[in-house]
């Protein structure tokens, strides 16, 4: 059987120059963005810190969604499927992987964001000094912040074992039905997913809008259980997607 570690480096290796070209690209389109402020009117106060928020969050999409196709490429293709290895260990190395590789994303993004608001201080502290509720400390705002992380992670973690449960039950469908039927589940199918992110999309927007109430330690008790209960959703459906990667789904050839 081929080794935990040899199949982690293997994945990761891809995943590491891909989430290399969007930081690449990120940046570019910053420079591009700040240079052409300085031909056209000049660098404004807060610019630095507002051009890499803006441009960093089609960069985090585009992560998100590159890494769920490397995902699901894996559950599929004769490359990785003839590997003598576990479905299990297949499933988990491959989720960890993608993992891992958003978090180096995330990393970066904190730094280019710390080394902005560096550069930004003086407008950042105005900003902040009239936004802040004086009845809120300063640690108070810090755990939110640390919530809203890991809340954003275990949706990550979520998104990416529901498409695979989407992609596996669809692979797992097409071998037994015909034409007609096939059509007919992948539209269910669809459905079902477009409708499950137009919800998780709401639960998103209803979280950010009660910020203020999740100072205090009632809410912020909620958020933990939030927070567990994606999680645990997300561990059903990949004991599912196991299962239907053992039984079920075949690769197709490379």
């Amino acid at each position: 059987m081929t080794s935990f570690g040899k199949v982690f480096q293997v994945m990761s290796r891809d995943r590491f120059r891909t989430i290399n070209k969007i930081i690449l690209v990120e940046l570019a389109v910053i420079a591009g963005t700040l240079l052409w402020s300085v031909a056209t009117r000049g660098i404004q106060s807060g610019e630095f810190f507002g051009a890499t928020m803006s441009w960093s969050v089609p960069a985090l999409f585009a992560a998100i969604i590159l890494m769920s196709v490397a995902n699901e490429h894996v559950y599929t293709r004769d490359t990785y499927r003839l590997i003598p290895i576990g479905e299990t260990k297949l499933y988990t190395t491959n989720l960890l992987s993608s993992l891992l590789m958003f978090l180096y994303f995330s990393v970066i993004q904190v730094v280019l964001y710390a080394i902005t608001s560096t550069i930004d201080a003086k407008f950042l502290s105005s900003l902040f000094a009239d936004l802040m509720n004086p009845h809120y400390p300063l640690g108070e705002a810090i755990k939110i912040v640390i919530g809203l992380e890991l809340m954003g992670l275990a949706l990550v973690i979520l998104s990416w074992t529901t498409i695979s449960l989407v992609h596996l039950v669809v692979s797992a469908t097409n071998n037994f039905l015909p034409n007609v039927s096939r059509r007919a589940v992948d539209t269910v199918l669809y459905i079902v997913v477009i409708y499950l992110v137009v919800r998780v999309a709401a639960f998103i927007f209803h979280e950010f809008n009660n910020l203020s109430g999740m100072m205090s330690a009632g809410m912020q008790t909620q958020f933990i259980v939030n927070i567990v209960g994606i999680l645990v959703v997300a561990a059903i459906e990949a004991v599912i997607n196991v299962v239907l990667l053992k039984k079920w789904v075949e690769t197709i050839p490379n």
